[in-house]
């Protein structure tokens, strides 16, 4: 008696098949959905990273408990966050609201400006091909109103990232056990490069933040514009997603050069380059050799795409994501398919890789 329904042997290969791309497009449909709390659940790991990393710090200073270490650590690292959002709100919260705020028409007003020469003008077209041009302001401006969005997101990854830091076995062991038997060994080597590649590149990304910080707001002031402060604090935390970030950052400042006159502008174009310069030549060649070492185009098209695919947000992790990617790369298919003796991430910069 046949049994309905029942394939034919020959078309078993070809539903077998079917079934696994659908479930692939499934899983690629639901990623897709949900890209922006995966977003945030990323965030959290980059958040447990810096609390470990702050408790390790204490620890290394001679704090012997590691509860206590990790508990002072995350209680300094949000006092860090506090002082930033203090400075951002009340200390500067006017200004930096009126300069993002007035974005769209800032960046409109140079278009206009730079549009009335032919290089100027392929310029413009060459910058909003590359950035968006406009669009980029709007979106900005679309995150400064979402203040309330902002927050509540920054709470979750915030508890996220406690709970991950506590105890991050469980979640590192479901991935492990996940993975097939034979790769698990491999697997085990590239979390522990990974977290050590997020750890030393947070480590790098703060110390750039604040020589960018302090080099921007001493240029600024010598350029003689009054809001040298803001913009300084404004240019060190834009450092946290490179190029772009830098980029959008010089913007504010120019359009208020450009208002206040005279020779302001051209005082401030200056100092912006110098600082460039600066960090260009000697900061980022000197951090590079201690951290990942990602060629500078593909640190740039990865911010765009990422921008492009899941919005503001993850420009924001681009740079993370991007150091991930890179080791898992260089891990599960230039090391274990292919077999190339690689060296993994320098240990540089005082990081113990054990601790990883």
């Amino acid at each position: 008696m046949d049994v309905p329904f029942r394939p034919k042997p020959e078309d078993v290969a070809y539903l077998r098949k079917l079934g696994w791309t659908i479930l692939v497009a499934a899983v690629l449909l639901v990623i897709w959905r949900t890209s922006d709390l995966l977003l945030l659940a990323f965030g959290s790991i980059l958040g447990a990273v810096i609390f470990r990393s702050a408790g390790q710090l204490l620890q290394q200073m001679g704090l012997r408990s590691w509860r206590l270490a990790l508990g002072l650590g995350t209680l300094l690292v949000l006092a860090l966050f506090g002082a930033i959002g203090y400075l951002l709100t009340v200390q500067f919260g006017s200004e930096i609201a009126a300069m993002l705020g007035n974005l769209p028409g800032t960046l409109r007003s140079i278009e206009q400006g730079l549009s009335t020469t032919a290089v100027g003008k392929a310029l413009v077209q060459a910058i909003d091909a590359a950035f968006g041009g406009s669009r980029l302001a709007d979106g900005l401006g679309d995150l400064v109103r979402g203040a309330g969005e902002i927050m509540l997101n920054f709470i979750l990854v915030v508890v996220g990232a406690m709970f991950i830091a506590g105890d991050p076995r469980p979640y590192r062991n479901a991935v492990v056990l996940l993975t097939p038997k034979a790769a698990r060994a491999t697997m085990e080597r590239a979390i522990t490069e990974m977290t050590f590649a997020l750890r030393l590149w947070l480590k790098a990304k703060l110390i750039t933040m604040l020589l960018m910080g302090t080099l921007i707001a001493s240029s600024l002031w010598l350029a003689g514009l009054d809001s040298w402060a803001a913009l300084g604090l404004l240019g060190g935390l834009s450092e946290f997603v490179p190029y772009v970030g830098p980029a959008a950052a010089m913007v504010p400042g120019i359009g208020l050069a450009a208002a206040a006159g005279g020779s302001t502008l051209w005082h401030t174009v200056l100092a912006y380059a110098a600082v460039r310069l600066i960090e260009a030549w000697m900061l980022t060649p000197f951090i590079n050799r201690r951290v990942v070492s990602i060629p500078p185009a593909l640190t740039l098209f990865t911010i765009l795409g990422v921008g492009a695919v899941f919005g503001v947000y993850g420009v924001f992790f681009a740079g993370a994501l991007l150091v991930v990617a890179f080791v898992g790369v260089r891990e599960f298919y230039l090391r274990d398919t292919l077999g190339e003796d690689i060296e993994g991430v320098p240990g540089g910069m005082g990081e113990d890789k054990t601790a990883a």
